[in-house]
């Protein structure tokens, strides 16, 4: 599916909810003791909203493992993500990590600049911060592995 409107709607009403807001707690003095954040079910919540719901109920670490080896989904690079996004293609952008990884969705927009990476695409990212629009220089400390849905008919 190729469809840019379809890749905004499900982007927009998936960051929309709040239960995505990280989950932070302090103790008395302030000092961080916890924080929950929930990428991975906004990204499972953006594609089950064009039918591929098999991401439900998988960490940040199983969907990388997961679309890594799955036939509809191919790794593109970084450098061709803006433009098929911008065409409609679903590309998530994702990293593993010792404890806990984390996913992104490249949404549609203008390429951004960034001093580490140069031009990069934009992205909707639910984590520490939650933000949409921005590069992915902002949802990621190390670049990310990205891949995009090639749904076989």
């Amino acid at each position: 599916m190729k469809d840019i409107l379809t890749l905004s709607d499900a982007i927009h009403l998936a960051f929309s909810r709040p239960e995505y807001a990280p989950e932070i707690k302090r103790d008395e003095k302030g000092v961080l003791l916890s924080m929950t954040t929930h990428c991975n079910q906004f990204v499972n919540e953006v594609l089950s909203f064009i039918g591929f719901g098999d991401l439900e109920g998988k960490m940040a670490n199983d969907i990388v493992d997961f679309i890594k080896a799955h036939p509809q989904w191919s790794e593109v690079s970084m450098d061709k993500c803006q433009a098929l996004a911008n065409a409609g293609t679903f590309i998530i952008a994702g990293i593993k990590a010792p404890v806990h990884g984390h996913v992104a969705i490249i949404c549609p927009g203008k390429e951004k600049s960034s001093g580490r990476w140069g031009q990069v695409p934009s992205c909707a990212s639910v984590g520490k911060e939650n933000t949409i629009g921005r590069g992915i220089n902002w949802a990621f400390s190390e670049m990310p592995s990205f891949f995009a849905y090639r749904p076989t008919l």
